[in-house]
């Protein structure tokens, strides 16, 4: 149970260190080093003409993410994803360990401890065959017999959604219609 624990921790390091390093990535791009002054970055769809800028707003209010902040904003959610376990983890196995609880409890303790372990396994093996697909950074999370399905992907196909479709149906034993599979709004 000790390695367990250690591998958890070592896992929780990693992917801190990760965000970290993504964060100093995507800050350092933000400043000029020779001025000081922030630096301005202007999108693909942004016209400059006789001095003027204007932008091609197409969603009021919705978050754009750039790549780099794309990969720390998955980093992060599978850090936060992966304590949620941990802690979910950690208080089960409290309960299993306690003498002065009833077996009934124990033995509810063991069989949630037992499915939440399955759960992380399905959720690993479903975000590594969507990355050898080519969907890089996804983020699958279950929950109540319901699947998530972030994807670093602006459109999807109806042939990419039938992929990740067969791979969460596949890995997860669950129904079509409990899958929701939703983009990360990316700048190009």
């Amino acid at each position: 149970m000790k390695k367990l624990f250690r591998k958890n921790q070592m896992i929780i390091t990693t992917l801190a260190i990760i965000i970290a390093v993504a964060g100093y990535v995507n800050y350092s791009g933000k400043f000029d080093s020779a001025s000081g002054s922030k630096t301005k970055t202007v999108s693909n769809t942004a016209k400059e003409t006789a001095g003027e800028v204007t932008d091609d707003i197409t969603d009021v209010g919705e978050a754009v993410l750039t790549n780099a902040q794309v990969s720390s904003y998955v980093a992060k959610a599978k850090l936060e994803r992966e304590q949620t376990h941990s802690k979910a983890k950690d208080t089960l196995e409290e309960i299993i360990s306690d003498d002065s609880v009833k077996d009934s409890v124990k033995q509810d303790a063991v069989d949630k401890l037992s499915t939440l372990a399955e759960q992380m396994e399905m959720e690993t093996a479903s975000e590594n065959l969507l990355g050898a697909k080519g969907f890089l950074n996804s983020i699958v999370t279950i929950s109540n017999g319901n699947v998530d399905v972030l994807v670093n992907k602006k459109d999807l196909s109806k042939v990419e959604r039938s992929q990740i479709e067969d791979i969460i149906v596949r890995k997860t034993g669950c129904q079509l219609d409990k899958i929701v599979i939703t983009s990360i709004k990316t700048e190009d």
